[in-house]
Order: structure tokens, then sequence, then C-alpha cells
């Protein structure tokens, strides 16, 4: 789930900002993850989307709607209620063939519109005003099943409303005519409000459906664009990390090596200046030698990641000299072994910046079923909610790996401890032949 910061067609605001400047009955129309959703641009374009997309669609059903009113009044109506019916119609149908061009040719006045969504009620009340001007005929009764159509285009709290006014309309226009009244029983006439109740409630599931997997989408579109930004800060971080690694070790090194080789030549030196160059040398290969292996660490692939894991811990303890105390059962090689390793990188990395620890434990354990990675530290520590808050905002360099993590049907988690961090990484076992 890059960020959608701007919409086509022409806007020039933010969806979040264009969300806030509409009423509250605007926000009805947002699913939960969508009106909490604040600044965040990629979840407000995917919604806009597809609210503009359904809009659309409403309009063109509506127009089909108006001609299948005005059908249902010349077929099964007397010429006497024709006046008043025509008129009830002819009004909805102008009002939905402005509705409907407003959409296909202005879509930027359409979205400003959409935040009381006029044509809604309008709907309800042409539908169910046709049933009060149109006593005892049951064509203009059967228009009623079409209104909760409309429903299933809606989403959020919304729906839910709509579900319940079109209800409550449709059945005091039932209850409401003398004919049916008279020629219906009780139970008949029950039994007519249950369909209407049903059909509904049946639109208004399929609304929820659909803003389910509206609210699928917009997640995987979120956790795509955090997981992009999170590469490239990630890629930049790394980039420096290493210049500066380069810079101040092996370049300062071979500097020095170079000066001691220049003043052999000048004669200011004895071969004692070869013997440092030669040192110095030698020290800038195993630097670069441990670039190296941080880059793309040749025993993940050679002798799997436990070996992996526990050369990442030594080179730790080597460089922090914080002991790490290691736990692992890992004899099979799995298809996340890569991912479990990048993620154990990131930890330990995480706890040189940030823990002041004096010590570590790390954990990685084939459990059958399930590949697990456990790093704990005793240093300053941090609340776990405020780590996964960070985490799901990308302020943490552990976004992408929790990212790539999730796509392997994992997860990380931050459990509380009474000092410094703990952090659970499970992963599906997934065995190397059955991933190839």
């Amino acid at each position: 789930m890059t960020r959608l910061g701007r919409l086509s067609d022409g806007d020039t605001a933010r969806p979040a900002d264009e969300a806030q400047r509409g009423s509250k009955w605007a926000s009805w129309a947002a699913p939960p993850f969508v009106a909490g959703a604040g600044s965040n641009d990629a979840v407000w374009s995917i919604f806009l989307e597809f609210d503009r997309q359904t809009q659309r669609q409403r309009s063109i059903l509506r127009l089909a709607m108006v001609g299948l009113m005005v059908l249902v009044v010349l077929s099964a109506t007397p010429t006497d209620e024709w006046p008043a019916q025509l008129a009830l119609v002819g009004v909805y149908g102008a009002l939905s063939l402005i509705a409907a061009w407003v959409w296909l040719r202005r879509p930027e006045r359409a979205r400003r519109l959409r935040a009381v969504e006029p044509m809604v009620p309008i709907d309800i009340a042409a539908v169910c005003g046709l049933q009060f001007l149109s006593t005892g005929r049951y064509l203009v009764l059967g228009v009623l099943a079409f209104l909760p159509f409309f429903i299933a285009t809606q989403t959020g709290r919304r729906a839910a409303f709509l579900s319940l006014a079109s209800i409550v309309a449709g059945g005091v226009a039932v209850v409401a005519d003398p004919v049916f009244l008279g020629q219906l029983s009780a139970l008949e006439i029950v039994t007519i409000l249950v369909m209407l109740s049903v059909l509904c409630l049946c639109s208004y599931t399929v609304s929820r459906v659909q803003e389910r997997r509206l609210v699928s989408v917009a997640e995987l579109t979120a956790g795509r664009s955090l997981l992009l930004a999170d590469v490239m800060t990630a890629e930049e971080r790394e980039r420096r990390r290493i210049a500066e690694a380069l810079h101040d070790g092996a370049l300062q090194t071979l500097l020095a090596a170079k000066q001691d080789l220049r003043d052999v030549l000048r004669g200011k030196d004895d071969d004692r200046g070869i013997q440092r160059a030669s040192e110095l040398v030698e020290s800038v290969s195993e630097e670069l030698r441990q670039v190296t292996r941080e880059l793309h660490p040749a025993v993940l692939h050679e002798a799997g990641v436990a070996a992996a894991v526990q050369t990442l811990a030594q080179a730790f303890s080597e460089r922090t000299a914080v002991p790490v105390e290691l736990a692992i059962d890992y004899p099979f090689a799995h298809a996340g072994d890569a991912a479990l390793y990048g993620v154990a990188r990131e930890l330990l990395n995480n706890v040189a910046r940030h823990a002041h620890a004096q010590k570590v434990r790390l954990e990685l354990r084939d459990e059958g079923t399930e590949l697990t990675l456990i790093v704990r530290d005793d240093g300053v520590g941090m609340d776990p909610a405020v780590i996964s808050q960070r985490l799901a905002e990308g302020h943490i360099g552990l976004a992408s790996h929790r990212a790539r993590i999730e796509t392997l049907g994992g997860r990380i988690d931050f459990e509380s401890v009474e000092r410094g961090t703990s952090v659970y990484v499970r992963l599906p076992a997934r065995y190397q032949q059955e991933a190839s």
C-alpha cells in the first residue's frame, strides 16, 4: 500500500484537506480507516477515486430509474394521476440529469457537492413520493424494490443511515396507501415491509463487503507507499554510513600508509616505515572485507542464516564491546532466511545506536511451522506502543523490514519488559525446497 499527494482531473487540494473542509455528513461516507487517516494522502486518494467512480455509476443508474418510473406511470396508473406523478418524475429526472452532467463534465464541482450529497435524500423522496401519489398500484410498489440498490453504492455510516431511511420511508408509503390497507391483510403488509427491509439489509451487506475490499486495497497501497519511502530513506542512510565508514576508516588508514611510503622514498625513514605501511594496508583490507560482509554476507548463502547471525553477533560485539548471548536452533534453510537476517542486523544496529545496553540476547529458532527471532537488550528501552506507532508511521528503520516480513506472512511485535526492549519476529516456515 509513492505517496499519492495529488488527485487527477485538476485537483489542487490535498485529499485530507478536502475532507476536512466538508461537512460532518460527508465524513459519514468514509469508512472508519479513512475517517481516521488524517493526512495520509494515499489512503484518501484511493477513497476519493472510488467515490468518484461510484458517483458516476450512481448517476447512470439514477437516469435508468427515471425511465422506469415514467414507464410505470404510463402503464399502471390512471390518467387523472399523471399530472402530479409526471411532475414529480420530471423534477427528479431534471435533477438527475444535472447531477450526471456535473459528475461527468465538472468533477471538481461535484466533489464539493459530495460533502452534502444532495441527491441521496432526493432518491428516497422521489421513489417513496411516487408511491404516495399512486394508490393501490402494485407496479409502483415494485419500484420501491430498486431503492436499496442506491445503498449498495454507499460506504461508511451513511450506508447504514440510508438503509434505515429507506425502510422507514418505504414502510410509511405502503401503510399510508388506503387501497393496500383495504385489500391486503395485516400479515401481507408486514410481509411487504419485511421484504423491503431484507432488500435494504442485503444492500447494506454488499456495501460493507466492498468497504472491506476498499480497506484492504488502501492498506496495501499505504503500506507500499511507506515501504518505498522507507527503502529510499534506508538506501540514503546506508550510503551515508558506508561513505562515513570508508572515509573515517579505510581512507584515513591508506593516507597514513601513503605518508609512510613517501617518507621512505624521500629517505626520511628506514625500513620500519615500509613495515608500518604494510600493516596499515592489511588493516585496510580487513576493514573493506568487513564492509563487504555487511553489504552482502556470503556466509548467509554458503553456511545458512544460523552461521550468518552468529557472525553478525560476533561483529556487533567486536564493534560495540557489548556481549551477545546466542540461542540458535535452526537446522534447515527456509525461504525467509534473508528477511530474518535483515531484521536481526537492523535490530542490532538499533541497539548499537540507541539502546546503551550492557548485554543483548538473540534467539533464532525453527519451531517446525514457525520461525522465530527474538532480540532483547537491557538498555534504555521504549514504550512498545510508542515503538509500534512510530514504526507504522515510518519513523524507524525497521519499517521496510516489517513490510517484507508481513509480505511473507509474518509479523514483528514489540513486547513489554522490565528493562530494555524486546522484539519478537514470527515467520511461517517454508523450506527452501518448497519455495523453489
